[in-house]
């Protein structure tokens, strides 16, 4: 009898097993991952876009060029501060080595957060950002400001640039405070 029961105890789970796997709601793939992943608050997602910004500048610095691109969508388009028009990802490094041509020169950047607006799964970033150039006695012989906005989206659970826009700001000479 003990026996018996063991038989039936082992066929009702099995039962109910597969009921539970066959019998209630399909879950698609895509969904399972949505679900384990804890959604992020607006800060949060804010916050990550701005780290982004901070690597994408140091893949700048280093003249990083291959990981620059890991940072772009494959259907990005953009209005960068280089050429008369707009950019697909395929020219998108192409003003990098041109900050550390000068090999009397060293290169560097300062970051200015400005504003950052996350909507549902898309943060934009607004922020300036200094290039300076440095001689060997670091004295700052070259400053430029340019303005940028990004439009970042998660994608397979890594952030790419969707769309950006750069531009240079109103420049004065290195002394004028006007």
């Amino acid at each position: 009898m003990k026996k018996i029961n063991s038989i039936l105890s082992l066929i009702f789970a099995v039962l109910v097993s597969v009921c539970f796997s066959s019998c209630g709601p399909k879950i698609e793939n895509s969904s399972i991952s949505e679900t384990l992943t804890p959604s992020l608050s607006k800060s949060e997602m804010e916050d990550e876009a701005w780290r982004m910004e901070e690597l994408y500048w140091e893949y700048v610095q280093n003249i990083d060029t291959v990981a620059y691109k890991t940072l772009w969508h494959k259907d990005f388009i953009g209005y960068p501060s280089f050429g008369d028009g707009v950019s697909d990802k395929s020219k998108i490094a192409s003003w990098i080595p041109d900050l550390h041509k000068d090999p009397d020169l060293k290169y560097s950047y300062k970051l200015h957060k400005k504003a950052s607006n996350a909507i549902e799964d898309v943060v934009m970033v607004f922020y300036d950002t200094d290039y300076f150039w440095t001689d060997k006695d670091d004295k700052v012989v070259r400053k430029e400001t340019y303005k940028f906005t990004h439009t970042w989206k998660k994608v397979d659970g890594k952030w790419l640039i969707l769309g950006g826009m750069a531009a240079e700001k109103n420049q004065y000479t290195l002394g004028d405070e006007s």
